[in-house]
Formats: C-alpha cells, structure tokens, sequence
C-alpha cells in the first residue's frame, strides 16, 4: 500500500506542492499576502478567501497540518483521477464562498480543506475495507460536529500548540463539501446503472 503511493508520482507532486506552498505561507511577507482579512476583501483584494487555506499562522500550525497531507498520501488511489481533482478543487472552492459569509474577519490555515479531501480520499480508498472507511468517516464528522456543536475542547490543545483558537466552522464547511460530492457522485453512479440518460 505505501510503496504503492510512493510510486505514486503525480500524487506525491501534488501533495508536496501542497506542503511547500504552505510551508511558504507560514512565513511574512507571504503569510501577510495570502491570508484572509475581511476587511482586506471588502477593500477590494478578491484573492483572500481563495489563498487563506495556503498560510499557515506559524511553522507549528505547518506542521499540525502536514499530518493530514500524510493521511492523503496513505489513502488515496496511486493515481488520482479528473474526479479526485474536480473533488477537491470543489472543496476548496465551497469553503472559501463559505468564508465569505462566516464570522471570522482574520482566517489562515489549511485544515478546513484538509477534513473534506480525507473525506472524500477515506470513502474511495482501495487500500481498506468499507467498514474501516466507513468508521473512520464517522469518527472525522462525529469529531467536526463535537466541536462545532460543544466547542473546541476536545482539540483545545491544538490550539494552545499552535498559539491561536481552532476554526471549526472551517472543518464543518470542509467536511460538508466532501459530504456532498461524495452524494453527488453515488448518486450519479446510481442513475448511470439504472439506464438513466437524462
């Protein structure tokens, strides 16, 4: 399974970009740049809610989420399909409109998108049997749910790792988006078996 996604090149080129583009956004003048500031958007500077998930609020916010990256690379398909990609830019694109409407004025990080890619990445993994894909997508939604409904205790420690409270509205909206296109597509795989043409 692991040299399998080792051999995997196009996989390891995207997830490597992914990390050293956000190892480049936990750094200032960059960091700056990229991260969203409502007021920064309202003023005009429309790129914000698309780059924020690229700066990191330090190199221990970096590394929090450099796990999730791992956690891609041990589950995804050695070579991910137009449909992973379609997945994943339909994540991040849903979160950052969701940002836009959210609370918060000042936003950086990658972990919104990270829960909606492992969504997706854990349900179509060929590597586990259904049920430990379907148990450990329970347990990344059950977890989101927690801490959006009862707060951040649970991952409290995160946030006093990496010097900043958890956003986890961003984990709902991520988590949404990979719950959605994962209906989409069984949905469309059921109306492509079923002799449906439109």
């Amino acid at each position: 399974m692991i040299v399998a996604a080792i051999r995997s090149r196009p996989l390891w080129i995207l997830l490597l970009s992914l990390s050293l583009l956000t190892l480049l956004g936990a750094f200032a003048p960059l960091n700056d740049w990229l991260e969203y500031r409502q007021a920064s958007w309202l003023n005009g500077q429309l790129w914000r809610p698309l780059t924020a998930w690229m700066a990191q609020l330090n190199l221990v916010h970096w590394l929090v989420n450099q796990w999730g990256l791992i956690l891609l690379a041990l589950v995804m398909p050695p070579r991910p399909t137009r449909t992973d990609i379609g997945v994943f830019v339909w994540v991040w694109l849903f979160a950052s409109v969701m940002l836009l409407f959210s609370a918060y004025w000042q936003y950086a990080g990658l972990s919104g998108l990270l829960y909606g890619w492992l969504v997706w990445a854990v349900m179509r993994s060929p590597y586990y049997a259904p049920w430990l894909r379907w148990l450990v997508t329970l347990a990344l939604t059950a977890k989101v749910a927690q801490e959006n409904l009862f707060g951040e205790q649970g991952s409290a420690w995160v946030g006093q790792w990496i010097s900043a409270n958890i956003a986890v509205e961003s984990h709902a909206w991520g988590l949404i988006a990979g719950w959605i296109a994962l209906a989409v597509v069984w949905l469309w795989h059921r109306l492509q078996r079923s002799g449906w043409s439109g």
